[in-house]
C-alpha cells in the first residue's frame, strides 16, 4: 500500500478554479465543482483505476481529463420542478423560511427543500468515526463492497487514506469508480448496489469524543450537521464548513469507543430524530447478537474475513454468510437500505420526515422564544395594574375633594367684605377695586389647593412610569433669543382657566363698572342742568318743579347701575363657578386617561406569519407521509 497515497490525494484534486466551474451550493453553504463523469465505462476502466492507484496517483476518465467540462452533482442539480404532491409543503417550508430564518438552521432547510423537488431525492448519510475516521473508512467499506465481485480499487484507495480527523470524504454511485476532481471536498464515484437503489450519498468524517465530558447539553446538529475542513487557498490556509445530512452511523472502537458514544447520546437532545442517528460499536465477540434501532455492535475483521471468503470462492458461500451474519454488519446495512424506501410510492421519503419534523419544532421554539423576549422587553417599565388601581382611587378622590373646595372657597370669596365692598352705590368712589378685588378671589380662592394635589399627583405618575420626563434644550448662548420653556408635565387646566378669566372677565367688569358709573354721572348731571335752566327760564316754575328732571335722571341712572351692575356679578359669580366645575372635570378625565393609558403599554408582539408558516407547513407534512 503505498506511504505517501493520502498525501498524494489532495494534490491530485486541487486545480485552479475556473468562472465557469464554480457554482453556489444552498442545501450545504460551500462552493463545489465536480468534473463530469461517463454515463457508461468500457472494461478497461476499473483497470486503469487499478494501475493509478499502484502508481501513487487516484485515476482520472480520459473524457474528463480532455474535455474538463464541469458539472454540478446531483444534489445540486436536482431540478426546481417540485411533484405536485410535495408542493403545498415545498411551498408552506419556503414561507417558514422567509418568516422564520433566523430561529432554522439554513442549510438544512435547504437540504429538505432539495428533497422534496424530486421524486427520489438524494439521501445523504454521514459515517464519523469517534475521534478519527479510520473505523468509518474500514466501516463504509463493508456496506459498499459488492461481495459477488473482485476486490476493487476503490477500496484500497479507501483503505489506504490516512486518518485525518477533519478531512472529509465524499462517495457517491457512478458507473464508473473514480475519482471526482473536487477543490474542496475529495470525492470518490463509486459502483454500489446499495447507493444506487437508495440514491444514497455517504459522508466519512470524523466527531470529537472530548465534548461527552463537557456537561453542555448538545443538539442534534452534533451528529446530522458534522464539520468538514476544506482548503480556502493553495496556500494552505482551511476553513470549516458544517455539511447537513439526513441521517448519521457513529463508529467506535472497543468498550472506551461504546462509552464515548452512550456519553455523546445521553447528553444529546435529538428528540425526534433520534431514529436518524444509529451507532456501530467495533467489539470483536464470538458472537454479535445484540442489535437494536440505535445500536449496533460490529465485528469489522470478521466481516472482511467473511467478504474476501466469498470472493475466492463461490463455494465458500456457507461460511461467508456464517460469518458475515456473526459480524453484525448486515443490520446496518439494512438499516442503511431501508431508511430512504419509502412505505408507498406516494408517500414522503422516510429520510426526510424527521428533517422536516425537526426544523419545524426548532423554527416553533425559536419564535416563542422570540415572542416571550419581545413581550419580557415591552414589559419593562409598564406600571403594574395594582399600581394603576390604587392610583385612578386616588383620582377619585381628587375629585370629590376638588368640588367641595371650589364650592367652599368660592362662596367664602364671593362673602368676604372686599367683594360685598363693591355694591351698586358704592361704585363711585370703589371702581377702581373692581379689577383688584376680582383678580385677588381668582388667584386666592379659585382651585390653588386643587391644583397643587394634581402637581404632586402627577409626580406620582412620573414615578410610576405614566409620564415621559421633559425634554429641554439646551440654551444657545450666541442667540439672543430667550428659549421656550418646555411644557410642566402635569395637567395645566386649572391656572390655565384661572388666567383666562383674568384675561378676559376682570377687564370686561372693570370696563362696565366704569361706564355705568360714567354714565350715572353724565345723566344726572345733565338732568340737573335742564332743571337750573328750566328755573331761570320759566319764572312761573317754582323750584320744585324744576328740580323734577333732576330727580328723575338721578333716579333712572341709579336705577340702571343697580340693576346692571348687581346682574353682571351674579354672571360673574356663576362664570366663575362653572369653569371651575368644568376645569375639574376635564383635569379629572385627562388624570384617569394618564393613568389608564399612559406609559408603556404591552401589545400583541407574536409573529403570526411564522406561527401561520408552521402550521401550514405541519398540516402539509401529515398529508403525504404516510
Amino acid at each position: 500500500m503505498p506511504s505517501r497515497l493520502r498525501s498524494v490525494l489532495p494534490r491530485s484534486l486541487l486545480r485552479p478554479l475556473d468562472s465557469a466551474g464554480v457554482f453556489y451550493c444552498p442545501s450545504c453553504s460551500t462552493w463545489r465543482r465536480a468534473l463530469s463523469t461517463r454515463a457508461g465505462a468500457s472494461s478497461t476502466g476499473l483497470d486503469k483505476i487499478g494501475s493509478a492507484h499502484r502508481s501513487g496517483r487516484l485515476p482520472e476518465s480520459p473524457t474528463a481529463v480532455a474535455a474538463r467540462s464541469f458539472t454540478t452533482s446531483s444534489v445540486i442539480t436536482a431540478g426546481k420542478t417540485v411533484p405536485p404532491r410535495f408542493k403545498e409543503l415545498y411551498d408552506a417550508l419556503s414561507g417558514v423560511q422567509d418568516a422564520a430564518i433566523q430561529e432554522v438552521s439554513i442549510s438544512r432547510l435547504q437540504l429538505a427543500l432539495r428533497g422534496l423537488e424530486s421524486e427520489t431525492p438524494l439521501i445523504r448519510v454521514a459515517v464519523l468515526g469517534l475521534d478519527n475516521a479510520d473505523s468509518a473508512r474500514k466501516l463504509v467499506r463493508l456496506l459498499l463492497a459488492d461481495p459477488l465481485s473482485q476486490r476493487e480499487s476503490w477500496e484500497d484507495v479507501l483503505e489506504g487514506l490516512d486518518a485525518d480527523p477533519t478531512r472529509g470524504l465524499l462517495i457517491r454511485y457512478g458507473e464508473v469508480s473514480e475519482s471526482i476532481p473536487n477543490d474542496l471536498l475529495p470525492t470518490l464515484a463509486v459502483r454500489s448496489p446499495v447507493l444506487k437503489k437508495g440514491n444514497i450519498e455517504i459522508l466519512i468524517g470524523s466527531i470529537g469524543s472530548e465534548a461527552a465530558s463537557t456537561g453542555t447539553t448538545l443538539s442534534a446538529d452534533t451528529f446530522l450537521v458534522p464539520n468538514v475542513t476544506i482548503p480556502t487557498s493553495h496556500s494552505g490556509r482551511q476553513n470549516m464548513v458544517r455539511y447537513p445530512v439526513h441521517r448519521s452511523i457513529v463508529c467506535g472502537n472497543g468498550v472506551n469507543g461504546l462509552l464515548a458514544f452512550c456519553s455523546l447520546v445521553g447528553r444529546s437532545d435529538l428528540k425526534n430524530e433520534v431514529a436518524s442517528v444509529r451507532g456501530a460499536i467495533e467489539l470483536s465477540a464470538a458472537n454479535q447478537t445484540h442489535d437494536d434501532s440505535r445500536l449496533s455492535f460490529v465485528d469489522i475483521d470478521r466481516a472482511s474475513t467473511a467478504l474476501d471468503k466469498i470472493r475466492e470462492s463461490v463455494q465458500n458461500a456457507t461460511e461467508y454468510e456464517r460469518g458475515w451474519n456473526a459480524s453484525g454488519v448486515q443490520p446496518v446495512v439494512d438499516w442503511l437500505a431501508t431508511s430512504s424506501q419509502a412505505a408507498s410510492g406516494e408517500a414522503l421519503n422516510p429520510a426526510l420526515v424527521p428533517l422536516i419534523e425537526s426544523l419545524l419544532n426548532a423554527a416553533d421554539e425559536g419564535v416563542s422564544a422570540r415572542d416571550i423576549q419581545a413581550l419580557q422587553e415591552q414589559t419593562v417599565g409598564v406600571t403594574p395594574q395594582e399600581v394603576r388601581s390604587e392610583l385612578e382611587r386616588g383620582v377619585v378622590t381628587w375629585a370629590e375633594q376638588g368640588h367641595s373646595e371650589l364650592r367652599s372657597s368660592l362662596e367664602a370669596g364671593f362673602a368676604s367684605p372686599r367683594w360685598r365692598g363693591l355694591a351698586w352705590w358704592k361704585l363711585f368712589w370703589r371702581v377702581d377695586d373692581v379689577g383688584m378685588i376680582t383678580s385677588e378671589i381668582l388667584e386666592k380662592q379659585f382651585l390653588r389647593r386643587a391644583e397643587q394635589e394634581v402637581i404632586y399627583n402627577s409626580g406620582k405618575y412620573q414615578q410610576a412610569g405614566l409620564l415621559e420626563e421633559p425634554i429641554t434644550s439646551p440654551e444657545s448662548t450666541t442667540d439672543s433669543t430667550p428659549a421656550k420653556s418646555a411644557p410642566p408635565p402635569w395637567p395645566t387646566l386649572i391656572p390655565d382657566i384661572r388666567a383666562k378669566l383674568l384675561n378676559t372677565t376682570v377687564p370686561s367688569l372693570q370696563a362696565l363698572a366704569q361706564s355705568l358709573v360714567l354714565f350715572s354721572v353724565s345723566t344726572t348731571t345733565l338732568t340737573s342742568f335742564l332743571s337750573v335752566l328750566t328755573y331761570l327760564s320759566v319764572p312761573s316754575a317754582s323750584a320744585y318743579e324744576s328740580a323734577t328732571l333732576g330727580a328723575i335722571g338721578l333716579i333712572y341712572s341709579l336705577r340702571r347701575q343697580q340693576k346692571k351692575w348687581d346682574s353682571a356679578r351674579g354672571f360673574w359669580e356663576d362664570e366663575v363657578r362653572e369653569e371651575g366645575r368644568t376645569s375639574l372635570l376635564e383635569t379629572e378625565a385627562l388624570l384617569r386617561r394618564i393613568v389608564r393609558e399612559g406609559g408603556k403599554s404591552v401589545g400583541d408582539v407574536s409573529d403570526h406569519s411564522a406561527r401561520d408558516a408552521i402550521v401550514r407547513s405541519r398540516k402539509a407534512l401529515e398529508a403525504v407521509r404516510s
